[in-house]
């Protein structure tokens, strides 16, 4: 899971990341939050983080 965060500057190493993952053959999700401010971008982030690694948890119990 890669995710993504509009930088500041343009500069990113997200392409990067995605290339190596790639080169890999390993399957990548990429998530990159709405439009907002720095707070919204952060709460939006980490609800999706934490909801993957609940789901996960539970997924592993069954």
């Amino acid at each position: 899971m890669l995710l993504r965060d509009r930088p500041i500057s343009g500069l990113t190493a997200a392409p990067a990341a995605r290339d190596v993952a790639l080169s890999h053959d390993t399957p990548i999700s990429e998530l990159e939050p709405e439009e907002g401010g720095e707070l919204e971008t952060l709460a939006e982030l980490i609800a999706v983080t934490d909801f993957a690694a609940v789901y996960l948890a539970l997924a592993s119990r069954a």
